[in-house]
């Protein structure tokens, strides 16, 4: 039988699904589908195409690409479609190379002894082809890298790894990822259950490492980050308040897991392009409690807190501000400082408040530590020897002050001064001498009080001459 045009292939002719409801007088590409799946066209004459009632000419009016139909003229909203795809022929025996989809195979048609070995590749796979697979176990795993090693299913939606014919590690229902354990444990009292958990009974099975294996000067690096979009991927601003990481310590009271220390980072302040605030705070937990307490801080000034969250000064606390201004706040008569022995423990002096309005430098002097006890007897004697000078330091040539020179305090009271005469270090650089002026006012009691002696002896020998 003669054809007008290219005759049709013998096989299977089939009706297009209706594209029209896609038709707006600008889109000229759609997709060709058959009963929801896409089906191809060699050529454009494999196609019968007729737009409102008025058939196409291949090549002319349109185009195919695979399963793409592109026509000359975009078609307007409204228009009708109807088309078939011609010549798809059908065939009954061997498919030639490259011939077989996935729609050509039915369920569980494709067994091990159809397969020639390595006769599929990746390359064959379509997209989204499913591989339904048995549970397998850990002594027999459902897809296997040798003949203990692989993957099986230990429950629904479980992904179990095997190495060695025993469970490395897993990834739950909920998607936790699980490493040497197969139950996820919860922490915080059981309010939380991290979603990557490491657990073992040896160093192997309990340890974390980052190591940077380069020629320069960076190291291993964890980070802790947020961002506020509530999106994964997302690269929203944080706002002032926000912890921005959390390293915690924990430990079990016996029946569950218990917070016990941390140190977190916060957004210290309101932050912007290339400006992020922040403040890192430390934090343990005192006996009798179950939730650590904040214990130290650093603010994005440098200001450090010890024992207080607050920059005022009327609670307990030790602070250094920013240029390195140490404070020391108490609110309660007492110690504010306490210095011991390293050897003994023996506390030897301390700074308290004094009465809420003063301080007092404290050194020890109880009895109890004292012996050879004898008065000072050459008081006089030895204040004459003191050269009370003034003069002014060398960085401060405009400022003068009444003082004494170290070395020549050294050989009247030795106790109040610090260091050697002349001392260097081994680089030749000075060690300055100091001086404990303090330290003197033993030596200016005995000479005031031999003196109110002498005095008091004259006056006695004046109201005798003047009674005669």
């Amino acid at each position: 039988m003669a054809y007008i045009g290219t005759s049709p292939t013998a096989g299977q002719y089939r009706k297009l699904d209706s594209i029209s409801s896609s038709f707006n007088g600008s889109t000229t590409t759609f997709t060709m589908q058959v009963g929801g799946q896409n089906v191809s066209a060699g050529t454009p004459a494999q196609l019968l195409i007729s737009l409102g009632g008025v058939i196409q000419q291949p090549t002319t009016d349109y185009t195919v690409s695979t399963s793409s139909l592109t026509f000359v003229t975009a078609p307007a909203s409204g228009l009708s479609f109807f088309a078939i795809l011609m010549g798809d022929a059908l065939s009954v025996g061997t498919p030639a190379d490259g011939t077989v989809s996935t729609a050509k195979l039915a369920d569980a048609a494709v067994t091990t002894a159809k397969l020639a070995d390595a006769g599929v590749t990746t390359a064959k796979l379509a997209s989204g082809l499913t591989i339904d697979l048995t549970s397998g176990s850990v002594g027999s795993p459902s897809l296997t890298f040798d003949a203990n090693t692989g993957l099986y299913s230990p429950a629904e939606d479980t992904i179990g790894f095997v190495e060695g014919g025993v469970e490395a590690a897993r990834i739950d229902s909920s998607g936790r990822l699980l490493v040497g354990t197969s139950s996820a444990r919860s922490f915080f009292g059981g309010s939380d259950i991290p979603g990557i958990q490491l657990e073992g009974t040896g160093n192997q099975g309990r340890e974390i490492s980052v190591t940077a294996s380069n020629a320069g000067v960076s190291g291993g690096v964890v980070l802790l980050a947020k961002q506020r979009s509530g999106t994964v991927g997302g690269q929203t601003i944080v706002q002032s308040g926000d912890q921005l990481g959390y390293l915690g310590f924990q430990g079990s009271d016996g029946t569950k897991m218990l917070a016990a220390a941390a140190i977190e980072g916060f957004v210290d302040g309101t932050p912007g392009v290339n400006d992020l605030p922040t403040r890192l705070v430390f934090s343990t937990t005192p006996d009798g409690s179950s939730s650590p307490t904040e214990r130290m801080t650093i603010t994005n000034g440098g200001d450090f807190y010890f024992n207080t969250t607050v920059s005022t000064k009327t609670t307990s606390a030790f602070r250094v501000e920013e240029g390195g201004v140490p404070n020391v706040a108490r609110g309660t008569a007492g110690s504010f400082m306490k210095f011991f022995h390293s050897g003994t423990g023996t506390q030897i002096g301390s700074i308290t408040n004094v009465g809420g309005t003063a301080t007092a430098f404290n050194t020890s002097s109880d009895y109890r530590l004292k012996e050879n006890i004898q008065p000072v007897a050459d008081g006089i004697v030895r204040l004459q020897q003191l050269k009370p000078s003034r003069f002014n330091f060398i960085t401060n040539p405009d400022h003068a002050v009444d003082g004494f020179i170290a070395h020549e305090v050294q050989t009247v009271v030795p106790e109040a001064i610090t260091g050697e005469k002349d001392a260097v270090n081994d680089d030749g650089s000075p060690v300055y001498q100091g001086i404990d002026q303090s330290k003197l006012v033993p030596l200016l009691t005995a000479a005031l009080q031999e003196a109110i002696a002498k005095i008091e002896t004259l006056e006695a020998r004046l109201n005798a001459l003047e009674s005669a």
